[in-house]
Formats: C-alpha cells, structure tokens, sequence
C-alpha cells in the first residue's frame, strides 16, 4: 500500500466532497441560467427603462 490510512481516508473524504461539489455547481449553474432567462425576458418586456 502507498499509502497509510488516515491518507486514503483523507483522499476518500476529499474525493466525496468534490463529487457533491460539482453536483452542486451543476445545480446553481443551471438556476442561474434560468434566472437570466427569466431576467432578459422582463427586460425585453421593459426596454424604454432606464438602468442606473
């Protein structure tokens, strides 16, 4: 083994962290392209207002 086994628990730990991070990522990334969406829509619905 190259490894002891507080490092192969540690690696493992990390290794299941990351994997709930990309879903994560994969979730927020998809909200916010519904929220854009959402957001161009209402602008367009808008155009004559005025952005400060």
């Amino acid at each position: 083994m190259l490894f002891g086994q507080s490092s192969l628990e540690t690696m493992l730990t990390l290794q299941a962290a990351k994997k709930e991070f990309d879903k994560r990522i994969l979730y927020l990334k998809k909200q916010n392209s519904a929220a854009q969406k959402d957001y161009f829509e209402l602008k367009g619905l808008y155009p004559d207002e005025k952005h400060k």
